[in-house]
């Protein structure tokens, strides 16, 4: 198990449990005290947890930003399915928005390579993994970077994005509020860009998992009714998705090969 899997499981726990001890982990994962701590640290560092005596305490996930490294490894299969349905709106000649969510970047990767579309982003990874296919024509915002999603933020990024209106908007959400009708982000930066977005695009597809309608985040990106279409897994609750496609929001349903109801 490499670190930041690790790292992640130990996030994992503490959800569960609230509190955990250096020992406990110990025992879990098989590796040194010294190597928990430093764990420990690192998250704390992170402001992912608090570290006390002899062991670390949870804090609450809508009040913190998960870097994108742990992100990305967070339901892989889940995301990739997600991104291979959202891939499938995309048609040649389309252009595009891209934030810098992990779901999204499956999307981007999962795009029919004989298609040819014009793409703005403010992801570096998605510039990365799509500089090679010729049919892709990638146009990055600029900013500030932002290390914790890998994406430009900022004024700069957010005038790049206003000279623009494309087909299609494809959006992560931290969290999915069934309550308030509405979408929310982590960081204030990321939250105020996706606005900007949201404008700037005929069509808004929200890319995320089901879990996400459990979650919470403090920053509001957008009311429900400003979503076209919400593409996710087959985790969502049935009374949602009714509510959901009550609204006027078209409800896609990715299946993960190898998972329940998958």
């Amino acid at each position: 198990m490499i670190a930041e899997e690790r790292r992640l499981k130990i996030l994992g726990i503490l959800e569960e449990k609230k509190t955990v001890s250096v020992k406990e982990l110990k025992e879990i994962f098989g590796v040194s005290e010294d190597t928990i701590r430093q764990d420990l640290k690192i998250l704390d560092d992170q402001k992912l947890l608090r570290r006390i005596y002899g062991g670390a305490v949870r804090v609450k996930k809508g009040s913190v930003e998960i870097p994108f490294s742990l992100r990305e490894i967070t339901n892989p299969e889940i995301k990739e399915a997600i991104g291979k349905e959202g891939a499938k709106l995309i048609e040649d000649g389309d252009s595009l928005i891209f934030d810098a969510s992990t779901t999204a970047l499956q999307v981007a990767r999962n795009i029919d390579p004989a298609n040819r579309v014009t793409i703005l982003t403010t992801s570096l990874d998605i510039c990365i993994s799509l500089a090679h296919n010729p049919n892709v024509s990638v146009i990055a915002t600029g900013g500030t970077l932002h290390p914790l999603s890998m994406s430009f933020v900022g004024p700069q990024a957010e005038a790049a994005i206003q000279n623009y209106l494309a087909d299609c908007l494809f959006l992560g959400a931290k969290a999915i509020s069934m309550t308030q009708k509405a979408i929310a982000d982590a960081f204030e930066l990321e939250a105020h860009l996706k606005k900007v977005m949201i404008r700037s695009a005929r069509k808004v597809i929200v890319v995320a998992e089901s879990q996400k309608f459990q979650d919470q985040a403090f920053f509001k990106v957008a009311d429900l009714s400003a979503i076209h279409v919400i593409v996710t897994d087959s985790g969502i609750d049935p009374q949602t998705m009714k509510t959901l496609e009550e609204m006027g929001i078209e409800v896609r349903i990715a299946h993960a090969k190898g998972l329940e109801n998958g």
